[in-house]
């Protein structure tokens, strides 16, 4: 079987910073995709910001001879979403692929949740899925063709006694 090849495509990744976005990022360019590497840069818990986690892939990428560029708005409001599509459509023209892998965690025994807590991880989960793939498929739709990857989690198929709004949100 012949290798998948991603030439000429354009690949959106959301949390592009850790974890599986690094991974995801280089594989992608590997394959011939150009890519937009979005990430806050905030701690697991989505607060604070630093440019260096999206730097960082970019640099990675383009050391491969792909192009790459940061992004640092986020999934949590439409108006982020649109940016990051945006971005990317400046950038390439295009957008063939997003992986929508931003997260946060909010931990704590399910009785002591706060609202913040639920929402905090709703919008990036949950209502960051909407707000990133909306404006994707809009622009896939007007080009004939494009693929929308949302990532889950164990904890939104088996369930976590400290993570009940995490688990939902990837359900």
């Amino acid at each position: 079987m012949g290798s998948i090849d991603f030439t000429g495509q354009v690949a959106v990744v959301t949390g592009a910073g850790g974890a599986l976005g690094t991974a995801f990022c280089p594989e992608l360019a590997r394959r011939g995709a150009a890519i937009v590497a979005n990430d806050l840069g905030g701690d697991p818990t989505g607060t604070g910001s630093s440019t260096g986690y999206a730097d960082a892939v970019v640099e990675e990428v383009k050391a491969l001879g792909a192009r790459a560029i940061a992004n640092y708005d986020t999934v949590a409001t439409a108006a982020g979403g649109q940016a990051i599509i945006d971005a990317a459509l400046s950038a390439f023209g295009r957008v063939d692929i997003v992986i929508s892998n931003a997260g946060n965690q909010r931990n704590a025994p399910f009785g002591t949740l706060t609202e913040d807590d639920i929402e905090a991880v709703y919008a990036v989960h949950a209502k960051g899925a909407f707000h990133i793939c909306q404006p994707a498929y809009r622009a896939m739709v007007n080009q004939g063709y494009g693929r929308l990857v949302l990532v889950s989690s164990q904890s939104g198929i088996f369930g976590n006694p400290i993570r009940a709004n995490y688990g939902s949100a990837k359900t």
